[in-house]
């Protein structure tokens, strides 16, 4: 809409001001290009040179009042109006100008451009188009790019509200019509929705535990840093951790950091007789150094790789003894009073092997923590039960590790961008199928590694978006409260994002549907906001005590938004706006709607047997009838599927169908199909339905012409 001349301001009053409205515009509809436009109403924007006043109230002038108005002024309609904000070149600041108009000042309309810039602060350039005004849907709503995408989001909503569509409506535009091949977008997709969303061209992966033919998210284990493994494992910082660190920051740089020269073989023979040795010479009791080292051997028979049953004569040089009292002796000697443990850690340094290993396993990395556990309880006189619930966790969550955390091959080289987005810059990862304490560790992990990742190379001006879809299942406070060592490591990894990502180039969006569950510390820095209907009055609260933009008429409506309607509020929007989103069929390729019970579920049968029994004995000498007399049958097809129940049946015109009941359900039809075309047909009641049954056209077509 152009802008357009609509008043005169005939009272000021600091930052309010009357207008009254011409005599031609009574109403506040008028008609162009023969569309109606709202003029002057409620929650309207006016300009008076630059600055920009919204209305807040309306009156029919009376003839009382008439005589306070100049005679220039010929209206029945008064507004009163508060400024909101000004032009200053082609941009719109809020707060006032400082200049107050003049009694007799021309007042227009916003212009269509200047509104966009009022509402979002925006221009069609820089922005894409995600929806429509609620009160103005003839105007497209935009938000702008660098604002919205280069801060972090919330989007929240009860379920059915519209999140999901939302999500890929606002990411499809941006796919459809930027180039964004700058950055990377990590999509989490919590309950497999996505896989056909946003944009054809991103790679799809999943994480799959209980199905390792169907994972396809591998990180090669060099690429795991002791920290990592202090999240995968739920170590605790001042007795497990130390174990973890000791052991990985060996492996870096003993295999990892040698690359083409490790020698992986050597090396873990070497850490399985220093473990032994260290047991050897702890000052422990004979009986249980011996019970610790016949565990490592045990543990040898559970190992996959051949490696281990080749280095496991090892153990054998202690078959030639046996313990007598606090003592190793010969096996079969009378020498009691001899201790040849010295001899025996002798002989466990001496011994070699010319295996070959050619990768570094997750079973190596337990074997490792096993030995070192024990070596550890042992030498330093340790209780046990600090580190084993660590080795515990480890043995449970091994078949998944050796899943996802692929083995090191000497000299490989791969970076965790590499390996997660491949050639692509788009990733969505549905984390559906993992096990729930394995999906919230690993999207925690690939969310820190790539928040890492991207700190360590900021110069590289690229910037990373991780999206997380119902993020209260990673991110709920409720959580802390019962000790869950797993939602603290995932909370404070996400909180450190979001407090110092900014400066990384990496940048958070969050969707939840509990976002009373979500920390207060994400929700206070998240800078937009998108919100569905909410019904729950502490998920009200918590918006309106967290979003600073938000009023009081915006929260009023959360309640009784429809689906596809939102508010979008924040950093990047100059108000809240009242938003009905778009919805494209071709576009909106989410999986996340509600179930047609009625698809998979059937209608009961409403007739009993001798009921059905007399209507088709009707039927039957309805036909004989229509057969003798040489008329057109009442009776329909036979084979006539009821929408409602899926059942053939038959219809007869009396009290029943063609626009009567189904008999085996009992629901009325009053819709036919034409045999020939399948158009529909509906019938008047009295007609008579031909037997297959035609429309009007193809009637005439096939017997008529």
């Amino acid at each position: 809409m152009l802008e357009l001349y609509i008043g005169k301001v005939v009272e000021v009053s600091n930052t309010l001001i009357s207008v009254a409205i011409n005599k031609e515009l009574e109403t506040p509809y008028i008609v162009i290009d023969s569309n109606p436009v709202r003029i002057a109403g409620v929650g309207s924007f006016l300009k008076i040179e630059s600055s920009v006043y919204e209305i807040v109230s309306e009156k029919t002038v009376l003839e009382s009042d008439k005589k306070e108005v100049s005679i220039k002024i010929a209206s029945n309609r008064v507004v009163l109006c508060k400024v909101i904000g000004f032009f200053e070149g082609n941009e719109f600041k809020q707060g006032s100008g400082g200049e107050t108009p003049n009694i007799f000042d021309n007042v227009y309309t916003v212009s269509d451009e200047e509104l966009l810039k009022i509402y979002s602060g925006t221009s069609h350039s820089c922005s894409i188009s995600v929806g429509k005004y609620l009160y103005r849907k003839d105007l497209d709503f935009y938000i702008d790019i660098n604002k919205f995408f280069a801060s972090h989001s919330l989007i929240v909503g009860n379920t059915g509200s519209g999140k999901s569509n939302t999500l890929n409506t606002i990411f499809t535009e941006l796919f459809d019509n930027i180039n964004t091949n700058g950055s990377y977008f990590l999509f989490i997709d919590t309950n497999g929705e996505y896989s056909k969303a946003f944009t054809d061209d991103k790679l799809n992966k999943v994480l799959d535990t209980r199905n390792a033919e169907k994972n396809s998210i591998h990180i090669p284990l060099n690429l795991l840093e002791s920290e990592d493994w202090r999240l995968l494992l739920e170590a605790t910082e001042k007795t497990q951790y130390p174990v973890i660190k000791s052991v990985w920051n060996s492996v870096i740089k003993n295999i990892f950091a040698k690359e083409e020269n490790a020698n992986i073989a050597e090396y873990l023979l070497d850490e399985l007789k220093k473990a032994i040795i260290g047991i050897l010479n702890s000052n422990s009791n004979t009986t249980n150094k011996l019970g610790a080292i016949t565990s490592i051997k045990e543990d040898f028979s559970f190992m996959e790789d051949e490696y281990y049953g080749r280095i496991e004569d090892v153990f054998d040089i202690f078959d030639r003894y046996t313990v007598n009292g606090n003592k190793f002796i010969i096996s079969g000697s009378t020498d009691y009073y001899t201790d040849y443990t010295q001899y025996i850690a002798d002989e466990v340094e001496r011994y070699t092997t010319t295996e070959i290993k050619d990768s570094f396993t997750v079973e190596d990395m337990g074997f490792l923590l096993n030995i070192t556990h024990l070596h550890r309880t042992y030498k330093f006189n340790i209780n046990e039960n600090n580190t084993s619930p660590l080795i515990g966790r480890f043995n449970s969550n091994k078949k998944d590790f050796k899943t996802i955390f692929l083995p090191y091959k000497v000299g490989e080289k791969k970076n965790v961008m590499e390996c997660l987005f491949e050639d692509s810059h788009i990733l969505v990862c549905d984390v559906s199928r993992a096990k729930k304490d394995i999906r919230r560790i690993m999207v925690t992990f690939l969310c820190a590694k790539l928040y890492y990742y991207s700190v360590n190379f900021k110069n590289n001006k690229f910037s990373m978006h991780l999206v997380i879809d119902e993020a209260h299942n990673y991110l709920s406070a409720q959580n802390l409260d019962k000790e869950d060592a797993i939602a603290k490591t995932c909370i404070d990894t996400f909180e450190s994002i979001i407090k110092e990502g900014r400066k990384f180039g990496v940048f958070l969006t969050m969707a939840t549907q509990r976002p009373s569950d979500i920390t207060p510390t994400l929700l206070s820095q998240s800078h937009n906001y998108v919100i569905h209907k909410l019904v729950n009055p502490r998920d009200i609260d918590i918006m309106k005590n967290t979003v600073p933009f938000i009023d009081e008429m915006s929260i009023t409506m959360l309640s009784i938004l429809s689906p596809g309607q939102a508010i979008f509020s924040g950093t990047a929007f100059n108000r809240p706006n009242i938003v009905q989103i778009k919805f494209d069929d071709s576009k909106t390729k989410v999986e996340s709607d509600t179930i047609k019970l009625m698809n998979k579920w059937r209608r009961k049968r409403n007739f009993d047997e001798d009921s059905l029994k007399i209507a088709k004995h009707d039927v039957q000498q309805e036909r004989e009838l229509a057969d003798i007399i040489g008329i057109p049958t009442t009776i329909a097809s036979e084979e006539l599927e009821c929408p409602e129940c899926g059942e053939k049946y038959i219809c007869i015109l009396d009290n029943y169908a063609p626009y009567g009941m189904c008999l085996n359900c009992g629901v009325q039809h009053k819709l036919l199909q034409c045999t020939y075309c399948n158009e529909d047909i509906i019938l008047d009641e009295g007609a008579i339905a031909d037997e297959p049954i035609y429309c009007e056209y193809c009637y005439d077509k096939l017997f008529r012409e």
